[in-house]
């Protein structure tokens, strides 16, 4: 298909548009689609960095100040990650972006889906009292709804001040990247335990390390693809055999120094 005009083209996805709003959608896709590009590699991750006036040459149409909110929002929930200390200069305060897909893989989840482990709501007698006439269905969802989310409400609380607890941080609660990812585990089934297992493990390995004491995070914890690998991983222990004697060493002090 021929362009109306020659230049590159933007692409935007639906999905995402719906999800996270027009202006987000295709900043984030042409994020996505530098990083695809990007040589500058940190740690485990991809960057790509960039000011405000250089972005306005991707996105013609809109002001500094759009672009800068567009950019703010997707960091207050976690999606895109920025930093400047990659920069040579501290004087430079272009910013290092990246995607945290595992954080935007949690927000585009949007099928309430209960596992066969998963804990259920309370019935709906229990939450509303004697109940003298049948609920119509539309109120019978609406009440569940609301059962399911008090319920997932206070876990996220407990797990997010458990987690504070135990890292001397000061996460939010209300933060809506952190409670999409715990939800998401929630709906596939894990419960409170599992969390604060997950929090107890990777503290007692990272704590006190320098380096790894930053992802004592949400992000990381309680992403997709890490939550199953930590909460399953083993504690390797040195048995000693149980059969084994051990015979005290005794010396010869009548021997020469060169016997030995």
């Amino acid at each position: 298909m021929k362009r109306l005009v020659e230049e590159s083209p933007l692409l935007l996805l639906p999905t995402l548009a719906a999800k996270l709003g027009l202006n987000e959608a295709i900043v984030l896709q042409q994020l996505h689609f530098k990083l695809q590009q990007s040589p500058f590699k940190y740690g485990e991750y991809t960057w790509y960095h960039h000011t405000y006036t250089k972005w306005q040459n991707q996105f013609p149409f809109w002001s500094e100040k759009t672009i800068s909110r567009v950019f703010l929002r997707l960091e207050t929930d976690g999606i895109i990650v920025s930093t400047q200390e990659y920069n040579a200069l501290k004087v430079n305060k272009t910013k290092w972006y990246r995607i945290d897909y595992d954080v935007l893989h949690a927000v585009l989840e949007d099928q309430l889906v209960f596992s066969r482990h998963a804990e259920r709501p309370q019935p709906i007698q229990q939450i509303v009292g004697n109940v003298p006439d049948e609920p119509a269905p539309s109120e019978l969802k609406e009440l569940k709804k609301e059962s399911i989310k008090k319920h997932n409400v206070d876990l996220v609380t407990e797990i997010i001040r458990y987690l504070n607890q135990k890292t001397n941080k000061e996460f939010r609660i209300s933060n809506k990247a952190s409670n999409r990812l715990i939800n998401g585990r929630l709906r596939e089934g894990y419960k409170l335990e599992d969390f604060k297992k997950v929090i107890d493990r990777k503290v007692s390995q990272w704590l006190t390390n320098p380096e790894m004491k930053a992802y004592l995070r949400p992000s990381t914890l309680f992403s997709p693809s890490n939550f199953e690998n930590y909460l399953n991983e083993t504690t390797p222990t040195q048995q000693r055999p149980s059969h084994t004697s051990y015979k005290p060493i005794v010396l010869d002090y009548s021997a020469g120094e060169e016997d030995y």
